[in-house]
């Protein structure tokens, strides 16, 4: 074939290549943003609002991990873009949100061509705002730059828009003094490492670390996942070998397992089963277990693992922790109360999750999450043990919840409180109680001669009187 002519053709196929290129990343901006709008104005969740779009148009969904990159990115930066933003009262909402994207490229996601990105955004936007955004864009890559000079370094507005987390936030983390604060907010910026607990029943933990996908932890049973694929494809999740748990979770219901012949009762209201779970894989059928929750029918993975073990001991229930007492039959060795919380640990796992924060409805949370400790609490054995589990960094979910319960309840002594952050070495934002039930104290009836001894000083004192 003729130079001249092979020459073409190849030019024709480098065209063919960059033209859809273009045309896709601006196809990405515009489903970028309204994804993003989806999420801010509709409240829809992240993942939710990914699903809504790629599974109603098929012939886009190539574009998905690109889309939910630049989104995500926006989402975990967003107080910085709408600070920066904010002088430009009369820009429209859409117009933000597609210089929120752009900027989310320049700084951070750095996915994109930043010249097809901003030759999009000029058509989106005008040339005269374009040109507003430019003193921004020549910010990129000096991030000591993109925060102005004027907000102190110490202050908690900078801490807020460095770290994308709400002022009010920070004020409830302050409690625990500006260096936990600060190591806190490191650590939530960076990627959340998946850890998932191994079915050693079924699988043993030394196989699964033949995969070099999976790590050891420190925790006993727990593994941790660096791979690529997403979890749901892995075929040991589809097998129902391994399960995405918590560090933490394990080593703690391990330190206070009871055993044989024991009874335990657990009442979750967290959304995730998996606390539940992990009670179900320690203790098997080596005791009596009653699980509560507020809805047994949402809970199909719970109710699958049951039935595949086989279990008769299990004693899984709906209810209200506050009225459950045709549930329990008998006084429990041990009680795991574990309620929903402000769950403060998904930040790193979702980066729209405050976002969706409703921080009005925190006292209600409050008060939901004493009442279910009340309730559960009169299933205690004497001599047992309560366990009160939360996912959160929050005195007042945490260290106060249990100082407000000991005022009223004597009977209960304080053994151990823990608070675990996610710079620790269990990577989880989890708070746990332990209180011991104390046995009543018991009227002692003296010995038979001694009760006669007291009557006869008894008559002998009424003699004298008389």
């Amino acid at each position: 074939m003729p130079k001249k002519i092979v020459k073409r053709l190849q030019n024709l196929q480098i065209k063919s290549i960059e033209t859809p290129q273009e045309d896709s990343n601006m196809q990405e901006l515009d489903i970028s943003k309204e994804i993003l709008s989806d999420i801010l104005e509709g409240d829809t969740l992240f993942a939710e609002a990914l699903r809504k779009k790629f599974q109603t148009d098929p012939s886009i969904r190539a574009l998905r991990p690109n889309v939910a990159g630049l989104v995500g990115c926006e989402l975990r930066h967003h107080l910085l873009f709408t600070y920066l933003l904010e002088p430009n009262k009369e820009w429209t909402t859409e117009e933000k949100y597609y210089a929120y994207l752009g900027l989310a490229n320049e700084y951070f996601f750095k996915r994109f061509d930043g010249l097809i990105v901003k030759a999009a955004l000029k058509e989106k936007l005008g040339e005269d705002k374009l040109t507003l955004l430019e003193p921004l864009f020549l910010k990129a890559g000096k991030p000591e730059e993109y925060i102005p000079t004027t907000i102190a370094r110490s202050s908690n507005q900078y801490l807020s828009l460095r770290y994308n987390t709400p002022e009010w936030v920070l004020k409830i983390w302050e409690h625990f003094g500006y260096g936990v604060t600060y190591k806190i907010l490191r650590k939530n910026i960076r990627p959340l490492i998946s850890t998932l607990r191994v079915r050693t029943s079924i699988l043993k933990e030394d196989e699964l670390l033949k995969n070099p996908d999976f790590k050891k932890t420190t925790v006993e049973g727990i593994v941790a996942y660096t791979g690529k694929m997403p979890l749901r494809r892995l075929d040991e999740v589809k097998q129902g070998k391994i399960f995405i748990e918590k560090p933490a979770i394990k080593a703690t219901l391990d330190k206070f397992k009871v055993s044989e012949p024991s009874e335990a009762f657990l009442f979750s209201g967290n959304e995730d089963d998996s606390i539940i779970k992990e009670f179900i894989e320690s203790y098997g059928s080596s005791i009596g277990l009653n699980i509560g929750v507020y809805d047994v029918s949402k809970r199909v993975e719970v109710t699958k693992l049951i039935k595949a073990l086989d279990l008769r001991n299990v004693n899984f229930f709906s209810g209200d922790p506050v009225a459950i007492d045709a549930a329990i039959s008998r006084p429990q060795d041990l009680v795991v109360v574990s309620p929903n919380s402000s769950n403060f640990d998904l930040i790193r796992e979702y980066p729209d999750y405050i976002l969706h924060f409703k921080k009005e409805g925190m006292d209600e949370l409050f008060a939901k999450e004493k009442a279910m400790l009340e309730g559960c609490s009169k299933f205690v054995a004497e001599n047992g043990t309560l366990l009160y589990v939360i996912f959160t960094i929050s005195r007042k979910e945490g260290h106060q919840t249990i100082a407000d319960f000991l005022q009223v309840h004597p009977e209960f002594k304080f053994i151990n409180e823990v608070q675990l952050f996610p710079f620790d070495e269990l990577d989880t934002a989890m708070y746990y109680a332990v209180l011991r039930k104390e046995p009543d104290v018991a009227k002692v009836t003296p010995p038979l001669a001694d009760l006669e001894a007291a009557k006869t000083i008894s008559s002998s004192v009424s003699l004298a009187e008389k």
